[in-house]
């Protein structure tokens, strides 16, 4: 079975109201019929994880929001039976989730229209589980109620790609002990960011736990013959 690989980095915030209730979008979904999710969705070619996380929020829910916490990284792989390129017999998908916490600043509840969602609202706990679900809601929840997270510091978005120029798409991941040393590097399709991180580590002969994610970040350099080469880091705690 030949099997298209294709990387999606996607970017969701959770936001929670003075009632207790979390706000999710309903993704349309295919044959199952539309299921809840979290707000968010794929980032744009060369954009950073925050301004994704934030336009993704507003175009799905139609709220403002600032972020205060990255909260945690999902990462899955496995094979997708839609939007297959023509030739291939499915996809080798290799998702990337990152999750913060945020709170509504402004807007006004409004559902996207011709999007990949359709609907926008406030549920409780007890709502959500009689409702259709994502798997990302179980991790992204479980997330949520872990702790505080790691604080942001808002970052100035990356200017849109030109038109006509082509972006190579990658993923780091990299590893910072207490004393200050470093190691990591590009993940390989489908790899894991804590055994690339812990197999960097190896190599160096050191044997490290990976802990929570401290920072996703994301750069942009030229490749010449008209191309970038787009990298978002993912750093995390290690001992």
């Amino acid at each position: 079975m030949a099997l298209f690989q294709r990387l999606r980095v996607s970017a969701y915030v959770i936001c929670e109201d003075d009632d207790g209730r979390i706000l999710f979008s309903r993704w349309i979904g295919y044959e199952d019929g539309p299921q809840w999710s979290l707000a968010g969705g794929g980032l744009d070619p060369v954009e950073d994880p925050q301004q994704g996380a934030l336009r993704e929020l507003f175009e799905e829910t139609g709220y403002v929001c600032e972020l205060d916490a990255l909260i945690g990284i999902d990462v899955e792989r496995f094979v997708g039976r839609h939007h297959v390129p023509e030739g291939f017999d499915g996809l080798d998908f290799h998702a990337v989730r990152i999750v913060y916490r945020g709170r509504v600043i402004g807007g006004e509840l409004t559902h996207e229209v011709g999007g990949t969602s359709d609907l926008a609202a406030w549920l409780s706990r007890d709502e959500l589980a009689a409702a259709p679900r994502v798997s990302l809601v179980k991790a992204g929840l479980a997330m949520y109620d872990d702790g505080d997270g790691v604080p942001v510091t808002p970052r100035a978005p990356h200017p849109p790609a030109p038109d006509g120029v082509r972006v190579e798409q990658r993923v780091a991941a990299y590893g910072r002990r207490p004393g200050g040393d470093i190691a990591g590097g590009l993940l390989d399709h489908g790899a894991d960011p804590a055994e690339t991180i812990r197999a960097a580590f190896r190599e160096q002969g050191a044997d490290v736990t990976v802990g929570r994610p401290l920072a996703a970040t994301s750069s942009v350099e030229p490749l010449g013959d008209n191309a970038v080469r787009w990298i978002v880091r993912l750093d995390y705690d290690v001992s």
